[in-house]
């Protein structure tokens, strides 16, 4: 097995960069990776004590798809992000400077066509991540079991969707789902395999159009009964990592691999249409049935989406998405 290619996202949700070598610290995340984010709700963050946030309190491709029709590249040694439109419209905003970051959520309000009723607040803190989960982990994905997905639907898929800061190659078809509690090794780094990723709607969108164009998740759970594809690393020893460095496996621990998606449904089932958790909401409380029974304050536990995401699986499932 082998590092296939590697890549950084400064700007949770906007483009991502590759790279042909990253120096990696001890739990310390990926570098410079998801380092800013567009907070769209009103949920506090303070930059001088941070705390970890839902990616629905975020502009992320899940709920804002169209933003990955801006061609964005950051140069952290000015802080300067630059922006090109789908219409060749070019524009650098400079991230520490203030007026540049009020013009920058300004753009993004007037480039988004829904779902915001104000400019969103550019946020970011020293030593702070934006990621979907709360610890620093670095994700993984295996390029076989993108082509296993792609001969389900007899057509390619552009890994981008997925991601990740570490792609590889010469594995077996989802393999990798097996390996949490293993610790791997990367180029010089090792790495603890901590969770399986279970994937959700911003993998439907294609990279370049900005449009929803698949139904990942649900092909997914479809053709191998969950919606995993990838895994979530935790770095135990620092090192680098390079295009080409081999990858292999160190060790295992006891743990074993859950599937993170319930693999059968029910006609009472509910699914969060933002990232394809499935539940029964009687299990929550006996007289809930339909989403409108959930309370105005819930909030789904994979991606904190509120409950007009939720609708019923029976009826995701008839309109073919």
């Amino acid at each position: 097995m082998h590092i296939e290619s590697l890549y950084r996202y400064p700007i949770k949700g906007f483009s991502s960069e590759r790279l042909l070598s990253v120096e990696v610290g001890v739990g310390g995340g990926f570098p410079l990776d998801r380092v800013y984010a567009l907070l769209r709700t009103d949920a506090a963050f303070d930059p001088s004590a941070p705390t970890w946030l839902a990616k629905a309190n975020f502009v992320m491709l899940m709920l804002h798809e169209t933003i990955a029709a801006l061609q964005t590249r950051y140069t952290d040694h000015d802080k300067a992000l630059n922006i090109v439109t789908p219409d060749g419209y070019k524009k650098v905003f400079k991230l520490d400077v203030a007026a540049d970051r009020a013009a920058l959520e300004q753009f993004v309000f007037e480039f988004l066509p829904t779902r915001l009723n104000a400019p969103p607040r550019l946020v970011s803190a020293s030593g702070h991540q934006f990621t979907d989960k709360a610890a620093k982990f670095i994700s993984l994905i295996n390029l076989a079991s993108l082509r296993a997905l792609e001969q389900q639907w007899g057509q390619a898929l552009d890994p981008r969707r997925f991601r990740a800061n570490v792609y590889i190659d010469n594995a077996a078809p989802f393999a990798e789902l097996d390996w949490v509690g293993h610790e791997l090794r990367l180029g010089t780094i090792r790495a603890r395999v901590i969770q399986r990723n279970g994937r959700c709607a911003a993998t439907n969108v294609n990279p370049d159009t900005g449009k929803r164009d698949r139904d990942i998740p649900g092909k997914l759970r479809a053709a191998f009964g969950h919606k995993d594809l990838g895994i979530y690393l935790w770095v135990t020893q620092a090192g680098s990592l390079r295009e080409g460095d081999l990858v292999e496996i160190a060790h295992a621990d006891v743990i074993h691999s859950q599937p993170t998606a319930v693999h059968a449904s029910s006609g009472d089932q509910l699914m969060c249409t933002a990232c394809y958790y499935l539940f029964d909401p009687r299990q929550l409380d006996s007289s809930w049935i339909r989403p409108q029974d959930l309370p105005p304050s819930w909030r789904c536990p994979d991606c904190g989406a509120t409950r007009e995401s939720v609708v019923p699986t029976a009826a995701h499932q008839a309109t073919g998405s």
